[in-house]
């Protein structure tokens, strides 16, 4: 931690001037990774950090931007620097434990984002429960996470990972029904992810014992879904069953 007094001068010598440059440049790198400019968002994100040594969201963007890179270490530097300057804002802690997650880290995830949970004035705390849902499962807490991903999808009803993490839970405790439903309300809710919902009820028919409803609708995604990852999985759902028979 940075002593207080420290601080405190750190950001005495920072002007105005100098702390409205830097949230410009970070609205600048936001958007150009948005636009899928990484490079030139990573080039501009660090000028609004080092323009603002105290601008902790210059540095969680940047972190972001540097996992689309592939640069874990600098994400993680990057993170951690964020932390230091604000270390109670869900936000930074949101991004970093869906970061942990996908390093595989998930008692790490769980630990922050049970930390963000205590900010009241985040604005998403439904993403917080989806999180912290799909952190759960991956610690086979399923009761808990089956607890989060409610939550979830209770405070934002259109919130397509809540569903996503409500079915997940669900397939893993063998609730082939209520995950079904799940999956149903995960195309309803979300038009663009209707196609992977599919084929995870597909391959779940499959599984359960419903092999011709389940092929049906593999197959169906098959010609929809040509070129994509979502075609490429029902094949291999398909390819599985024909493998079985």
């Amino acid at each position: 931690m940075i002593p207080i007094l420290l601080a405190v001068l750190l950001g005495g010598c920072v002007s105005k001037t100098a702390v409205s440059r830097s949230a410009a440049q970070m609205d600048l790198g936001t958007a150009y990774y948005k636009e899928g400019k990484v490079e030139l968002a990573i080039e501009t994100l660090t000028t609004a950090a080092e323009l603002d040594p105290q601008n902790w969201r210059a540095r969680s963007n940047l972190a972001i931007a540097y996992i689309a890179k592939g640069e874990a270490h600098l994400a993680e530097r990057s993170f951690r620097q964020a932390l230091r300057i604000a270390p109670d804002e869900a936000e930074v802690l949101n991004n970093y434990a869906t970061y942990l997650l996908s390093q595989g880290r998930a008692d790490e995830a769980l630990q922050r984002l049970r930390l963000a949970l205590r900010d009241l004035d985040y604005r998403n705390p439904a993403v917080l429960y989806s999180n912290l849902a799909g952190a759960l499962i991956a610690k086979g807490e399923l009761e808990e996470a089956e607890k989060s991903a409610e939550e979830a999808v209770r405070r934002m009803p259109m919130l397509c990972d809540g569903y996503y993490q409500l079915a997940r839970v669900q397939e893993a405790q063998k609730d082939v029904s209520a995950a079904l439903d799940a999956y149903a309300r995960l195309a309803q809710a979300c038009p663009g992810s209707a196609l992977d919902a599919k084929v995870k009820v597909g391959c779940l028919q499959l599984r359960s014992g419903h092999s011709d409803l389940g092929a049906a609708l593999l197959e169906e995604v098959v010609v929809a879904a040509r070129g994509t990852s979502s075609e490429r999985e029902a094949r291999v759902c398909l390819g599985s069953e024909d493998g079985r028979d």
